[in-house]
This record gives C-alpha cells, structure tokens and sequence, in this order.
C-alpha cells in the first residue's frame, strides 16, 4: 500500500441519486474549510501586487474601457448606456470563465494537497467558484459611479443582479464538476475549455446586448438563447438599468434548468468519478 492509499479514507461508492445527497452532507459538514480556502485563494491572489484588491475594479474597467473604445470610435456605435453594459457584461462573463476554468482544473491543481491527506475534493471546485464571488462583488462596485452619471434608479430590479450571479455560478461549478475528473486524466480539457470560453466572449451577449440585434433578425435570438448563458447576462444588464427583462419565461426557465441540470449531474459524476481520477494526478 503506498503512502496516499494509507492516507485515504475510503468511502463506499454513492448510488446514483445518493451523490447530490452526499455532495451537500460534504459541503454542509466541511463550510468552515470552504471559508478557509475561500479567504486564502483572495489573499494569495494580490499577495504580491502593489495596488492589491484595486486590481478587482481597476481591471474590469480598464478593459471595458478599450471594448467601448472600439464600439464608440471604430464602429461609431450610439448607445448611451453601452459603457455600463459592456461593462458589467466583462465582470459577469470574467466570473464565469474563471469560475468555469478553474473548477476544471480544480483536482490537478491542488494534487500535492490530495496526494497528503483525504478530504472531499469538491471542496477545491467550490472554493474556486466561491472566491470568484467575492472578488467580482468587490468588482460590482464600479458600476456605482456609472448609476449616478446616467441617474439610474436604485430598486427592487437590483434583485436581477443576485439572480444572474447565482444562476452563472451554478453553471460554472456544475460544468466544472463534471469536466474536472476528465481533466484530472486527460489535461486537454483543459486548454479546450480555456479556447471555448474565450470564443464564448464574443458569441454571447457580452459586447452587444439582445436589444442591439437589428428587427430583421429577429429570429436570430432563438438561436442565441440556447446559450445559457445569455439569461444571467441580461439580467445583470436589466438589474442596473432597471429595464425591462424583455425574455420569455421559456428561455428564463430553460437557463434555470439547465444551470441546475448540469449541477446535479455534475454532482453524480464527481462523487463517483473522483476517486479514480486522483490516481492519474
């Protein structure tokens, strides 16, 4: 028996609808190790930097900045809000892309720490997913000068806001769950999902917004909502602008599920796939 077989605890294999049961019993029973991570992933990321959480809204804005740049003077674009909606589409879209991602790599990152001692491994993908969270609130607080500037009104609709983290964040640690054994073996998912992201930028309603489609293709935004994606984005847009949603309880719903769907097989394929993934690491 090697040292890490002697250090692992071994659990019976869950049935299939036992997983999400025990997923939570691990998350419930380990929230005070989540926090630890939680704070320490924060701290370690502007350990070393000389403007330190600044970075959390510096960034965000300076690269809406440049996409403003780009609508505005290049493409002569007119829409007076389009600052704040691109750039509250940067700070949601730079959550889910990192959280995504690095729920992927969650299991290959933090092998030395696997290898030394047992303890339930989605700890890593939620703690990835929640200290994403806080700095991307932290991140939220640039939008304030850009509600006073345009004088939006502050109400009920800044439930919106809640809405599309939440739903984003579902997502992300679902998908990464489920993908983060198969990366765990296979280190190409990854590099995969890291290009997929990138061009699911441009393809979702980040840059542009839903009402920016031209009436002729009207038909177009069927197409586009089997992204899930675009429902949370919107919402983060409508939740400061205090806009209406504009979207079907169909497409609204179908985001939801599908955001919940991927959990919850997310979950079944983790707790029952991570176990043999770790010896790949």
């Amino acid at each position: 028996m090697t040292s890490s077989e002697a250090l692992e605890v071994i659990h019976p294999e869950p049935s299939l609808f036992g997983s999400p049961i025990r997923f939570f019993q691990n998350v419930t029973g380990n929230k005070n190790l989540i926090f630890n991570f939680i704070r320490r992933d924060v701290r370690i990321k502007y350990r070393n930097s000389i403007l330190g959480y600044i970075w959390t809204v510096l960034q965000p804005l300076l690269l809406a900045g440049v996409y403003y740049f780009v609508f505005t003077i290049i493409a002569s674009g007119t829409e007076e809000l389009y600052p704040i909606w691109v750039l509250i589409g940067v700070i949601t879209w730079q959550f889910f892309s990192r959280s995504l991602n690095g729920s992927i790599t969650s299991i290959s990152r933090n092998s030395g720490m696997i290898k030394l001692i047992y303890f339930p491994r989605e700890i890593f993908a939620i703690t990835t997913v929640g200290s994403n969270l806080v700095t991307t609130a932290m991140s939220l607080l640039v939008v304030i000068p850009f509600i006073l500037y345009y004088e939006l009104s502050f109400g009920i609709h800044f439930l919106y806001l809640a809405a599309g983290l939440l739903i984003s964040a579902v997502l992300a640690l679902g998908l990464g769950l489920m993908l983060a054994p198969l990366n765990a073996v296979h280190g190409d998912i990854a590099h995969l999902f890291q290009f997929i992201t990138k061009a699911g930028f441009f393809l979702s309603p980040v840059m542009w917004t839903l009402r920016m489609i031209p009436e002729g293709r009207g038909g177009l935004a069927d197409y586009v909502f089997l992204n899930p994606m675009v429902v949370p984005l919107e919402m983060m847009r409508c939740g400061l602008d205090g806009t209406d949603l504009g979207i079907t309880n169909f497409w609204i719903g179908y985001s939801i599920v599908f955001a919940l769907a991927s959990f919850f097989i997310g979950a079944i394929i983790f707790t029952k796939t991570e176990s043999k993934a770790v010896k790949y690491i």
